[in-house]
C-alpha cells in the first residue's frame, strides 16, 4: 500500500511525499524480510534523489543507504537488533547471523557456532 503511494507521488512530482512513503514501505520490508519490496523502495529512493536537492536530497540518500544496507544484510542472512542498524553503523546495534546447523542466532563475527561447533566459511 506505501509503496503504490510513494510511486504515485513520485510520479506526480511530489517528492516529499514519495520519501516520507517510501520510507514506511522500506522499514516495513525490512522487519518482513521481503527482498522484492526492498528493491522496489531502493529504486524508488535512488529516484527521489535524483530529483531533489536540500534535505529532501539528504532523507533520499539515507533512505538509499538504509535500503542497500538492509538488501545486503537480508542476503547475508544477517539480523539486526535494531531496523535502523544498516543506517547508523556505529557499533550501537550488534549485527547477527543464524547458524546454518542448529538455526541458532550468533554474532555476525563468529567463526565458529557457540550452540553446534559449526565452522562458517571466511569471508
Amino acid at each position: 500500500m506505501e509503496l503504490a503511494k510513494a510511486r504515485a507521488a513520485l510520479e506526480r512530482g511530489n517528492l516529499r511525499r514519495a520519501v516520507r512513503h517510501a520510507w514506511t514501505a522500506g522499514v516495513a520490508a525490512v522487519q518482513a524480510r521481503d527482498e522484492e519490496h526492498l528493491e522496489a523502495v531502493l529504486e524508488l529512493a535512488a529516484g527521489a534523489r535524483e530529483r531533489s536537492s536540500g534535505r529532501l536530497h539528504r532523507e533520499a540518500e539515507q533512505l538509499f543507504v538504509y535500503c542497500t544496507s538492509s538488501l545486503a544484510d537480508a542476503r547475508a542472512g544477517v539480523l539486526r537488533s535494531s531496523s535502523f542498524g544498516g543506517l547508523f553503523r556505529l557499533g550501537a546495534a550488534p549485527a547477527n547471523k543464524t547458524c546454518p546447523d542448529c538455526a541458532e542466532t550468533v554474532k555476525a563475527a563468529a567463526r565458529v557456532c557457540r550452540f553446534c561447533g559449526h565452522r562458517f566459511d571466511e569471508p
